[in-house]
């Protein structure tokens, strides 16, 4: 029973160094901004964003033409086509 014990405490005690090393990869990796062992500043390509942001609180009135594509009416004001469907 004592060899159990020692055996299952062995491995918990690597899953948790498993665990916090593949933790620390991923924060140094994704979320830190430090430069990394390569040299790699991120992993990913940030996309810097104008202070013009979609957000602005502006209204809108349709019909409305975005990226080239016309938009005729607003789906939200429709009734729920779900709630239709399932009465």
């Amino acid at each position: 029973m004592d060899v159990v014990l020692i055996t299952l405490a062995v491995l918990g005690v690597g899953a948790m160094v498993i665990s916090a090393y593949v933790f620390m990869v991923a924060a140094r990796t994704y979320v830190s901004d430090d430069a990394g062992p390569r040299g790699n500043s991120t992993a990913f390509n940030r996309i810097v964003r104008s202070a013009n942001d979609r957000r602005s609180g502006a209204s809108v009135s349709f019909p409305l033409m975005v990226n080239g594509i016309l938009i005729e009416h607003d789906r939200r004001c429709s009734p729920d086509r779900r709630k239709a469907a399932a009465s």
